[in-house]
């Protein structure tokens, strides 16, 4: 399913159920409007209705017997004027009974007023039909009908009363249950679209996810990994190209390796017999030199030696990327190897004018290491140091033993160690009073072809592959290298290297030979 698909079924299905709700809620609202309109239209209008026909009743009775007294016409004319308004209410009640109301009470009533002596007579002959009537007879024709209306209209506003608690129950069980209902529906909806949306995003979320991991593999040089295709959309056209884009970086980066190695093999050893020739120019085997000539020569056999050493460094870097790079761990003096790694310098040095500080500690600090490639990784920083160093500023090399991990450490580094973080540590550090690294590029000037002024590149300031090899050395020993600022300028490079034995490589006899795996 497309990842369009997706997300259309599931706001589609969202929105059902936001409909679904809705529509539940108007017919609820149009129930109650039903129910307020039949309280408001039939029950509360036939309790208005029998109210005023009990005045109309008790009327009717008052004028009659003031009429019988007094023979005062005008008491009849009343009689007949509330005669009119009860059958008037009387005939609205049978409408409303059509319309709700309990018809029973109703239909007795009118059953009572069609009875009743003086519910047809007309009004002019009122007064004669009520002046007929015997003092004997008083009772029987008005009095009893008059409160058998009276009881009747009673029986139709009680009626009419508990219709309206009955619809009133009624309405508030409804209401009740409604509001069960919505809270049940609210909470289905909410968890329906709770999962509609928490799968909708999973579907994109994985695969994205993937995706993610898998560009930073590459980004970090891995060009083994592949992404799995999982469903038939955008994201698995996006796996299977991503995948042949890693497979043909992977064939460019071992032509690469494959082409930087071979001509850097193939450049060693003209080089050294380039090497060789100038030296036995320069001790005059051949013949005599003048100072001019042997400037010359000199000039050349620096830069073939510069650039032997660039052979040298590519070499390396083929060796640790292909994970050919082997090591020879045996204890080691860690403070020996920086006093040998500082007498390969003391003549440059001299040239520049950049003297050397040693700090070194008087007892041992032994660690398993390959002592050549730990001293390929201290001359590299040491050489760093006396060409970035202005004229007599000194640089410094130490090394000092750490319980812990030094509070100068960077997080970054805090997890590549690994178990090795426990301590005890042996740190070298080397500080000069040079230009400095700025802030951002502290992390990256270990990477390959990396430096840190590249706007202001000094003459045989090397390629950038110096310190990438060194990180690559000082990680396979299970420890880390990193650069902070010097105070009050310049900057000062660390090397730590964990005192203990690397583990189950070391041997009974002290002596354990590694390979490398680790591809840069």
């Amino acid at each position: 399913m497309r990842v369009a698909t997706k997300v259309a079924t599931g706001s589609g299905l969202l929105a059902a159920v936001l409909i679904g709700v809705l529509g539940y809620f108007v017919l609820l609202v149009r129930q109650l409007v039903v129910a307020n309109h039949e309280l408001t239209a039939v029950h509360f209008r036939v309790t208005t209705v029998a109210l005023d026909l009990l005045h109309q009743v008790d009327q009717i009775e008052v004028n009659a017997r003031k009429f019988y007294v007094t023979r005062d016409a005008a008491y009849a004319d009343r009689v007949a004027k509330s005669r009119d308004e009860f059958a008037a209410g009387l005939a609205e009640l049978r409408t409303l009974a059509c319309r709700g109301a309990d018809a029973d009470p109703v239909a007795r009533l009118d059953e009572l007023w069609r009875q009743f002596a003086f519910a047809s007579v007309p009004a002019p002959e009122m007064a004669a039909r009520l002046a007929g009537i015997a003092d004997s007879s008083l009772s029987e024709v008005l009095g009893t009908p008059i409160e058998q209306l009276n009881r009747q209209t009673w029986a139709v506003l009680n009626a009419s009363r508990q219709g309206i608690a009955a619809q009133v129950a009624s309405v508030a069980g409804a209401g009740r249950e409604a509001e069960w209902i919505s809270f049940a529906i609210a909470g289905v909806a909410v968890l329906l679209a709770v999962l509609i949306v928490v799968l909708t995003v999973r579907s994109i979320r994985e695969p994205l996810k993937r995706l993610i991991e898998g560009t930073r593999m590459v980004a970090s040089g891995e060009f083994t990994y592949q992404l799995a295709a999982t469903e038939g959309d955008e994201f698995a056209a996006l796996a299977e190209d991503f995948n042949t884009m890693v497979r043909r970086l992977g064939e460019l980066d071992r032509m690469k390796r494959g082409f930087v190695s071979h001509v850097s093999h193939e450049l060693k050893t003209p080089l050294v017999a380039m090497q060789e020739t100038n030296s036995l120019l320069l001790d005059g085997l051949p013949g005599p030199l003048n100072e001019r000539q042997r400037r010359l020569l000199d000039l050349n056999l620096q830069g073939s030696r510069r650039l032997s050493a660039m052979i040298a460094n590519l070499l390396d870097l083929a060796r640790v990327e292909s994970g050919g790079m082997r090591y020879d761990i045996r204890p080691h003096d860690l403070g020996a190897l920086a006093r040998d790694a500082t007498a390969e310098f003391e003549a440059l040095a001299h040239e520049r004018g950049v003297p050397f500080e040693l700090d070194l500690p008087r007892a041992p600090v032994i660690v398993e290491c390959d002592a050549d490639r730990v001293t390929q990784v201290l001359v590299n920083l040491v050489d760093n140091a006396v060409k970035f160093s202005p004229q007599g500023r000194p640089v410094t090399v130490g090394v000092r033993l750490e319980p812990a991990l030094p509070a100068d450490t960077p997080r970054a580094f805090v997890a590549a160690l690994g178990s090795a973080r426990a301590g005890p540590f042996a740190a070298v550090r080397v500080a000069d009073l040079g230009a400095g690294v700025p802030d951002r590029e502290k992390l990256r000037v270990f990477e390959k072809f990396r430096q840190a002024h590249e706007g202001s590149k000094r003459a045989g300031a090397g390629v950038g592959l110096g310190l990438a090899i060194s990180a690559e050395i000082v990680r396979a020993h299970a420890g880390a290298i990193w650069v902070v600022d010097n105070d009050p300028a310049g900057s000062v490079f660390v090397v730590l290297l964990p005192v203990a034995p690397p583990g189950p490589e070391r041997s009974d006899a002290g002596r354990a030979t590694i390979q490398t795996t680790h591809e840069a």
